[in-house]
């Protein structure tokens, strides 16, 4: 599903949250919108399910005005990730999980065979975890639980709200490549919400960057890093630290020659990294 801002503003007592932003989300990507806190990320965010309306202009979902359509459908076909989490303490997973379905009446043998489905899709088996109760998880369990209950009604859209920044770094890793992942099989639009922008450019097809209620600049990651349209853009990379993880010796091995032609001797290793990373992440996009 598309999603399209028009002009949209948003005021709280004379003050301006969001000013005159449009900008739109192609169907099934990935889009992340960064920015410092109370820039209006989350207001924007909050706005395609309606928990906020704007002060004037429009959102629309695949061309059709989100104002003209019923609050509740709307909501059922948007799942919503929270930082928080917010799982129902006295609800086993299974329940938490199976909650949106059961709003939209589905039979209980269909709940418990999609979560079933599900729980593996995250790395937790299945009979071990159905009947376990949120005090029984660890804070990366109830995260992907949160996720999962997010995504087991089929929703077109979700819309995640900095899920991961209570989590360890290691959590927050396995839990950014599991979304990442998640999203490309399932194909579900995803808007996402963060401050760190090697989260975002380790999730993101399209970035948007937002401040103080005004939309500085949106782009693809690499269009972003290597042309960003001010200064505050251009300081959201001073610490951003491009991932070689996935580069083997054999790939800088192999191309020896031709990034000696490419490169001066004196060129920083990392510029030629980086090479080679767009280079991998191309060839695995039309693998």
């Amino acid at each position: 599903m598309t999603i399209t801002f028009k002009h949209i503003t948003k005021d709280y007592n004379e003050k301006s949250v969001l000013s005159d932003v449009s900008f739109d989300i192609a169907s099934r990507e990935f889009f992340v919108l960064v920015g410092a806190s109370g820039g209006g990320k989350t207001t924007l965010l909050k706005m395609i399910n309606r928990l906020i309306e704007p002060t004037s202009g429009e959102i629309l979902i695949d061309n059709e005005k989100i104002t003209s359509l019923n609050l509740r459908d709307l909501r059922l076909q948007i799942g919503y990730v929270l930082q928080q989490i917010a799982l129902f303490p006295n609800m086993t997973v299974l329940e938490n999980v199976g909650l949106i379905p059961a709003m939209k009446g589905w039979k209980k043998e269909q709940i418990r065979a999609r979560v079933t489905e599900l729980l593996p899709l995250v790395g937790l088996d299945a009979e071990t975890y159905l009947d376990r109760l949120p005090s029984q998880l660890s804070g990366g369990e109830a995260q992907r639980i949160g996720i999962l209950r997010a995504i087991a009604a089929e929703p077109k859209i979700i819309l995640m709200d900095e899920p991961f920044s209570a989590l360890d770094p290691i959590s927050r890793k396995q839990l950014q490549e599991l979304v990442k992942n998640l999203q490309k099989e399932l194909k579900i639009t995803t808007v996402f919400v963060t401050h760190d922008m090697n989260e975002a450019m380790a999730l993101a097809d399209h970035i948007a960057i937002v401040k103080e209620g005004n939309l500085l600049q949106t782009g693809t990651p690499q269009e972003l890093l290597n042309a960003p349209a001010d200064d505050y853009v251009a300081s959201f990379f001073k610490d951003y630290q491009e991932d070689f993880s996935k580069i083997k010796l054999n790939d800088l091995t192999e191309n020896l020659t031709e990034l000696s032609k490419a490169f001066s001797a004196d060129a920083p290793l990392t510029e030629v990294l980086k090479t080679l990373s767009h280079r991998h992440e191309s060839e695995e996009t039309h693998a």
